[in-house]
């Protein structure tokens, strides 16, 4: 078990000013109100086109009716499925693009995006057996890692818990700020909403509860943690999330053949490795380090 810190200080002098200012405009800009309003997030039904993505081939495909794009810089030999966040009702956004393309071109792996149905029109239940099955016909052409952030996170981490040890395993997980519990009931994490510029705890707790439809196994606390094999957890210090990130490391030091690793954002917000600042950038760059 081993827990590194990306990032220093917390939002104060000792982040950079692009972080602080970051904060500050969330704040102003009172985002936190709208961010994940149930009402007006499950009417974001269209998945975007991927933007023109730098030094990318895309290619387009489709997987049981869901699409799915390729992201790739030549024929590669390794592969990473990179699911999106939004709170399981937003669309891809051009972050989550720029990060995918970013992987493909610095990594060498081919990265596989598929932009599964999400709330109303689906639940946990609906989009897992299908996202096993694009991993396991992914990993059949080759070392496939597994990558998501937030509610993408949270399916990464139940795909590869409803895997089975037996079956072909990525080669290592990655999960940006992902929700683990999908009640948020946690109280530390009520005590942190008021540090956290962009997380609305009742309204991801609305949406929370509609994913999972009351399959307890949709919160991946609650999931088998044994032989998951190198799964990297990336953590900032004001996300209200956080504190259920702390309770997965604590749980997985007592799990046989899981490696976990906690990569800690001093002072940094919900999802900070998709955001233009530096320190955004340098968590960004030491997840393509670990895919390559």
């Amino acid at each position: 078990m081993k827990t590194s810190t990306v990032g220093t200080g917390q939002a104060g002098p000792s982040t950079s000013f692009a972080n602080r200012a970051l904060i500050g405009l969330l704040n102003l800009a009172g985002v936190k109100k709208r961010q994940f309003d149930p009402a007006r997030f499950t009417q974001m039904i269209a998945n975007p086109k991927p933007p023109k993505l730098r030094g990318v081939t895309v290619r387009p495909e489709s997987f049981e009716g869901w699409p799915v794009y390729r992201l790739s810089t030549g024929r590669a030999e390794k592969f990473a499925v990179f699911v999106h966040g939004g709170g399981w009702a937003a669309p891809i956004t051009a972050q989550h693009w720029a990060l995918a393309a970013r992987i493909a071109r610095e990594s060498g792996r081919e990265v596989v995006v598929p932009l599964y149905p999400r709330i109303p029109e689906a639940t946990h239940d609906d989009v897992l057996p299908v996202m096993l099955r694009l991993f396991q016909h992914v990993r059949s052409q080759g070392p496939t890692a597994l990558i998501g952030d937030s509610a993408g996170a949270q399916i990464v981490l139940t795909t590869l818990q409803a895997l089975g040890t037996s079956a072909p395993q990525p080669d290592t997980s990655i999960l940006v700020s992902p929700a683990l519990d999908l009640t948020f009931s946690n109280p530390d994490s009520a005590a942190a909403e008021p540090r956290d510029p962009l997380l609305n705890l009742q309204h991801i707790t609305v949406l929370g509860r509609q994913w999972s439809a009351s399959n307890s196994l949709a919160s991946p606390l609650n999931g088998r943690l044994d032989r998951l094999g190198p799964v990297h957890v990336f953590a900032g210090t004001r996300d209200l999330l956080y504190p259920d990130a702390l309770i997965l490391e604590a749980k997985a030091e007592k799990a046989v053949g899981t490696e976990l690793h906690l990569h800690v954002g001093e002072g940094m917000l919900h999802d900070w490795p998709i955001m233009p600042t530096p320190e955004g950038r340098r968590a960004a760059a030491e997840i393509v380090a670990l895919l390559r």
